[in-house]
């Protein structure tokens, strides 16, 4: 019984930390083709990107919620690529007004003469780029566009992957179970090392008293003892060392 569990626990282990290691990679994967603003966490051509607001909330079919995870087209050839009002596409810009870029996907309301296009969230009144709002993005072009939506999402996922992508997430999710990981694996190689110097000392024992010019009674009796002398060092081992008695005064 305790051989079965110990089998189902180390398969179990084994499933966990493969399904880590898939995590870790795309993820490593998404941060490496992720460059600023001229590029987009992506994955095969695929950018998951997890909804922060509920600025595309509507009943629209391409309509998602605060906390999706979105999987949306990288555009490839921004020069050639063509877009139409309505569509609803991913591109970057400085939301918090800290300096850094955000990636916004929003939809495609209204094209200027100028061949830009106004962009608004399905839930929000104003448009990205009117002065009354709050955030002002300036307008938008091909070049600006970096993945189009169209309607592929998962539900409750954006945040768990919006989360494994902060240096805290990565760490408690992915590296720190990789280290206990491997830190169990190095404990097993070493159990395993010694139950396998123990098993080729019995081993090697039987086969000289087996050799010997005993009697059959005579061998039975040595490796008894054998076994015996090895219980009796382990038995000695697993106990903790006695602490030294004190002297009594003359």
């Amino acid at each position: 019984m305790k051989q079965t569990l110990n089998k189902i626990l180390h398969v179990v282990v084994d499933v966990l930390i493969v399904f880590i290691l898939i995590i870790s990679v795309l993820i490593l994967t998404m941060a490496l083709t992720a460059r600023g603003g001229d590029g987009v966490p992506s994955v095969f051509g695929k950018a998951p990107i997890g909804v922060l607001t509920d600025s595309m909330k509507g009943d629209k079919p391409d309509d998602f919620n605060k906390g999706d995870l979105i999987i949306c087209d990288v555009v490839e050839d921004k020069v050639s690529a063509e877009y139409k009002e309505g569509d609803v596409v991913t591109f970057a810009a400085d939301i918090d007004s800290d300096g850094n870029q955000d990636y916004v996907t929003h939809r495609l309301y209204k094209k200027t003469e100028d061949g830009t296009f106004l962009t608004k969230g399905d839930n929000n009144e104003t448009y990205d780029q009117d002065p009354k709002n709050k955030i002002v993005f300036p307008n938008i072009s091909n070049s600006d566009i970096l993945a189009v939506y169209h309607g592929q999402k998962i539900s409750g996922l954006g945040g768990v992957i919006n989360y494994l992508q902060t240096p805290n997430g990565f760490f408690l999710v992915i590296l720190l179970p990789m280290i206990i990981f491997f830190l169990y694996q190095a404990v097993r190689v070493v159990l395993n090392a010694m139950a396998y110097s123990k098993e080729k000392g019995e081993l090697a024992a039987r086969e000289a008293i087996a050799n010997a010019d005993l009697t059959e009674e005579q061998k039975q009796k040595a490796i008894a003892e054998y076994l015996a002398a090895q219980q009796g060092e382990q038995a000695s081992s697993d106990q903790p060392p006695e602490e030294p008695k004190e002297s009594e005064d003359a």
